[in-house]
């Protein structure tokens, strides 16, 4: 994960010289991206704030279901939850602050996983552009989730932090602290010459043999939930920049969602809305030669649904069988940015992800149910 300005997901690449010529002529200004997906400050001189607004608007692109009140409904909880394969946190043993764009994919992903697994947490929505709501931190991209539990702990990057969260519901064995110290960050050179910091082990869980044989039954099961989790991080991400920026009236439209749910001043939407929906625009076009993409970007989101499905089967509603694994959250995570698009309508119509894709707001929804009625003090 490269420190360098951000588009909101892995796919944003640097914005080569001579587009960045052609931004400053057309008063875009001194737009930066990169391909590791989350956000540091963009732009010098003049056009270093207008910079940072386009950045901080491109970063984020995304996505309720009734209550239930009734005792029938209470013991289907009760039944779900007594057959979670990890045993669930305790209500009043961890505080959990989420900082995220809302419709950043990776962002998404971690609240997926919180949500499906019941946990309760804050949530706090950073200006895209000044990101004052992390000046605590070093680490300036998101999510950020801090965990307070006596003293306070920080966990960065989503996949690190899914890991280790799930590990420790699993596992309390060791503290969290242990597990967080087994995915240690570490510099690295990327294909394309930067420097980046990745994560050691992180779509590994940290659990003894026991505890892995009670999650992963069937040995196969854990080589394959890594596999898919690792491919919505390095393949699936990329597909979503060139598809929702891929004409001038799709780059509108994302940037119009993007500045509804994202947390901007009246100046800063206005000019991430109108500029940085051109400026994507070109962006995307860089970034589907970069990934290889076709040229109608569309066939590589539909092919990618498609082998998302055929990986599951036919005979089972997830990947992890009855109830979705950490895989299954992962994707249902990265995609769902997209709702209200167009190319989200596409994907829904040219595809066999549907039946899929509505069983997991189901089984997400009704976990966050059952866990909101079962956390309601008797009467």
């Amino acid at each position: 994960m490269a420190a360098a300005a951000c588009t909101g997901w892995r796919g944003l690449v640097q914005l080569p010289r001579r587009l960045r010529a052609a931004g400053q002529a057309a008063g875009v200004g001194l737009l930066r991206a990169q391909s590791r997906g989350y956000c540091t400050p963009g732009g010098t001189g003049g056009y270093a704030r207008g910079s940072r607004m386009l950045v901080g608007a491109a970063f984020a692109l995304g996505g309720t279901f009734g209550l239930f009140q009734t005792l029938q409904y209470r013991l289907r909880a009760q039944e779900h939850l007594a057959e979670q394969q990890a045993a669930e946190l305790p209500a009043d043993s961890l505080q959990l602050t989420l900082y995220q764009y809302k419709t950043c994919p990776f962002c998404s992903k971690v609240r997926a996983f919180l949500d499906y697994h019941g946990v309760p947490y804050e949530i706090v929505e950073v200006n895209p552009v000044m990101r004052k709501e992390i000046k605590f931190s070093s680490y300036r991209k998101v999510p950020i989730l801090l965990v307070h539990a006596g003293n306070t702990l920080q966990l960065n990057d989503s996949s690190v932090i899914i890991s280790a969260m799930k590990t420790y519901f699993a596992s309390r064995k060791k503290s969290l602290e242990e597990i967080v110290s087994c995915y240690p960050p570490m510099k690295a050179v990327n294909k394309w010459g930067k420097e980046v910091t990745e994560y050691g082990n992180k779509y590994w869980l940290m659990l003894d043999e026991m505890e892995t044989q009670q999650m992963y039954p069937i040995k196969e099961d854990k080589v394959e939930e890594m596999k898919w989790r690792k491919w919505a991080d390095d393949w699936l991400v990329h597909l979503i920049s060139p598809n929702v920026y891929r004409t001038p009236r799709e780059a509108l439209a994302s940037f119009d969602y993007i500045v509804c749910e994202g947390k901007f001043g009246t100046v800063e939407g206005f000019f991430a809305k109108y500029v940085g929906a051109v400026a994507m625009f070109f962006i995307s076009k860089r970034l589907k030669s970069r990934h290889q993409l076709q040229d109608n970007v569309r066939e590589d989101l539909y092919k990618a649904a498609n082998d998302w499905v055929k990986a599951i089967g036919k005979h089972r509603p997830f990947m992890g069988g009855s109830q979705p694994n950490l895989a299954d959250l992962a994707v249902y995570g990265v995609l769902r940015v997209m709702e209200g698009l167009e190319a989200y309508n596409d994907m829904m119509t040219q595809t066999k992800i549907q039946p899929w894709y509505h069983r997991m707001e189901k089984a997400i929804g009704e976990a966050e149910v059952m866990n909101w009625q079962l956390l309601q003090p008797p009467y």
